[in-house]
């Protein structure tokens, strides 16, 4: 499952099974990254409550977009666990395969809306060259239309992809469904 030692529900304390079984409830399954803070649990709490708020609540970006943000980000990283949870969390939200993996492989072929495809842009700079963002790179995407609360809240998710895809290529995770 990984490099390090994951941490079932059988074999979860009460506190990590209360969290799995959030998790269950709320994404459906116990995903492969969660199990690995198994013997963490306040890490484990802290990244479930984390990931839940960000993805799941819909506050200036709807689910939809941010879902296919974290596979374009994933794409960009290489990041095979994140890769295969993404396409199938797409699916799942009923997108097409052939759509989604456009944006897993190359996002700037894949038939978005061209306001979509400024803030993707913007994004996979923020995940290529951070330090190379300038503030025209930010008006761009204020210009398509974005407002600073989507921008801010798509740079939140992209970065929180970034750390995800290192966190699983560090410990070896593997795909879970």
């Amino acid at each position: 499952m990984s490099w390090v030692s994951s941490v079932s529900a059988e074999q979860a304390s009460p506190e990590v099974r209360n969290v799995y079984s959030f998790l269950q409830e709320k994404w459906g399954f116990v995903p492969n990254y969660f199990q690995a803070l198994g013997g963490h649990p306040q890490l484990l709490q802290d990244q479930v409550n984390m990931f839940t708020h960000a993805m799941f609540e819909e506050r200036a970006l709807p689910r939809a977009i941010k879902e296919q943000i974290a596979l374009v980000v994933s794409g960009i990283n290489l990041s095979s666990y994140c890769l295969a949870a993404h396409l199938e969390i797409l699916g799942r939200l009923g997108f097409e395969k052939s759509f989604a993996r456009k944006l897993a492989l190359n996002f700037e072929s894949a038939p978005l809306d061209p306001r979509v495809m400024t803030l993707f842009q913007f994004l996979a700079k923020v995940s290529r060259q951070p330090a190379d963002i300038e503030r025209q790179d930010f008006d761009r995407v204020r210009e398509a239309g974005w407002n600073d609360a989507e921008i801010t809240e798509g740079v939140l998710v992209a970065s929180l992809y970034a750390c995800a895809n290192r966190f699983s290529a560090a410990i070896g995770l593997v795909a879970d469904f």
